[in-house]
Order: structure tokens, then C-alpha cells, then sequence
């Protein structure tokens, strides 16, 4: 790069100044500024006006800004929408944790023994009340929920995950359903057609080294027509039957 194409490239300080007004942490539209005259250096050929230069800077900065979690105007008419945060927090819950955030907290601390306790054991045990199982956990997606639940069934010689095939569904984030049961260590057993899968054809499935029979909600797609799916209740009598876990 020559001299007369090193003074022509923007001066970070004067761009800086340009941008201040921009609500965005000041090292962070520093870092935008510096990454884009590394980029100038590459092409000295096109290096803009100053002044289109800081509004190509500002188009960028405004679409990070818009990145960040903030308040929106649900207009899609749906309800709980997984794309905005679910069910908004009522005021009073809202408070309640901001109040516990402001402040120190027993996040781990046991306040019965003054000891170290553990940052779930409220939840955990308020679960395993409310449901009737022996413990219980908590985890923020379905495909964390989906690998403890393999973890703690797919072991020994039983590792056989029965599965409709109309439920071998990509879910949020890319994660596919059967990439998760092989990442597992589990054996994908399909069953069923696309459209159809009957009872009959769990039960057919089971064998002694079933570890898991396997429902996964058809959340983000539908079908109609010619179709046909067992029932939960009905998988859950058939799990009961024989003595195979179901989820």
C-alpha cells in the first residue's frame, strides 16, 4: 500500500468522533472502525468518501444495535412465540428478580447450614414434588432435555430408540433429532412411514434391547391428509406393558 493510499484511509479518532452519538459500548464500535480500515488496507482501490464511508459504518452499527434483546410489539398473533421469548414474566415475578439480581443472593449457598449448596436444589426439589418423580432438573432447550434423558436410559446392551419416522425433525438451532440420538450413543430404530405410524408398529419394535420409546412434537411443520399417528396415551399403555421407558 503506497503512502498517498495510507493518507486517504480514515483516521480512527475522526471516525470515532463522527460515531459517538451511536448507542452501542464505545470498544465495541471501536472494534467495528478498526476491522473495517483493516479492510480498506486490503482494498485501496475502493476506499470511499469520508462521508459515505461513516454512513456505511452507521448502517452496520444500527444493524448490531438491533441484535440485542429489547422490548417488540408482538403482531403475529401468536400467543407464545418462540421466536419472542415465550410468555412474557408477569410484573410481579419481573420485580422479584430484578430485586434478587441487584442484590447478593444465595445462588449457592445453603442458608440452613451456611454451607455450599447448590444452585438448582430449590427447583429441582420443587419438580420432583410437583410431578411425583423420584428428582428431577432443569435445563433451558429441548435438545439439552433430550441428551439427559438418552444419557441416563441408553446404556448397557440396551441402546434401541424406537422413533416414527414422521418425527425425525430439524428443531430451534439446527439441532436434528437424529443426530442427537447417535450423538448419544444410541441406536435409531425408525418405525412407521412418514405419514403413517401405528400402534401396532411400536409394538412390533420393541425388543429386549429397546432402551427408549421415543415421542418428539411435530412443533414446526404440519401435515394433513392421508395420516395417521399413535396417541400418547396409547404409547404410554404400551410403555407400561412392557416395562420400557417412555418420553
Amino acid at each position: 500500500m503506497s503512502k498517498a493510499d495510507l493518507s486517504r484511509l480514515p483516521a480512527v479518532d475522526k471516525t470515532l468522533k463522527e460515531l459517538e452519538d451511536i448507542d452501542l459500548p464505545r470498544p465495541i464500535v471501536l472494534s467495528v472502525i478498526r476491522k473495517s480500515i483493516e479492510d480498506l488496507r486490503d482494498d485501496p482501490e475502493n476506499i470511499p468518501d469520508f462521508n459515505d464511508y461513516i454512513a456505511e459504518l452507521r448502517n452496520e452499527l444500527h444493524s448490531l444495535s438491533r441484535t440485542r434483546i429489547a422490548s417488540a410489539i408482538n403482531g403475529t398473533g401468536v400467543l407464545i412465540h418462540t421466536n419472542m421469548g415465550r410468555s412474557p414474566l408477569p410484573d410481579s415475578v419481573a420485580d422479584r428478580l430484578c430485586s434478587i439480581a441487584t442484590n447478593y443472593n444465595n445462588l449457592e449457598l445453603d442458608l440452613n447450614t451456611g454451607e455450599r449448596g447448590g444452585r438448582a436444589a430449590y427447583l429441582e426439589k420443587c419438580l420432583a414434588l410437583l410431578s411425583g418423580a423420584e428428582s428431577a432438573t432443569a435445563v433451558n432447550n429441548c435438545a439439552s432435555a433430550l441428551v439427559i434423558i438418552l444419557r441416563h436410559f441408553v446404556r448397557g446392551n440396551k441402546k434401541r430408540v424406537i422413533i416414527s419416522r414422521s418425527q425425525l425433525v430439524e428443531i430451534g438451532g439446527g439441532f436434528r433429532i437424529p443426530d442427537i440420538l447417535l450423538a448419544s450413543g444410541a441406536t435409531l430404530h425408525e418405525i412407521g412411514t412418514t405419514n403413517k405410524t401405528t400402534i401396532s408398529d411400536y409394538e412390533n419394535a420393541v425388543s429386549d434391547d429397546t432402551a427408549l420409546i421415543l415421542k418428539v412434537h411435530q412443533s414446526n411443520f404440519y401435515m394433513g391428509g392421508f395420516i395417521e399417528n399413535a396417541e400418547t396415551e396409547e404409547l404410554a399403555q404400551l410403555a407400561k406393558k412392557k416395562g420400557v421407558p417412555f418420553c
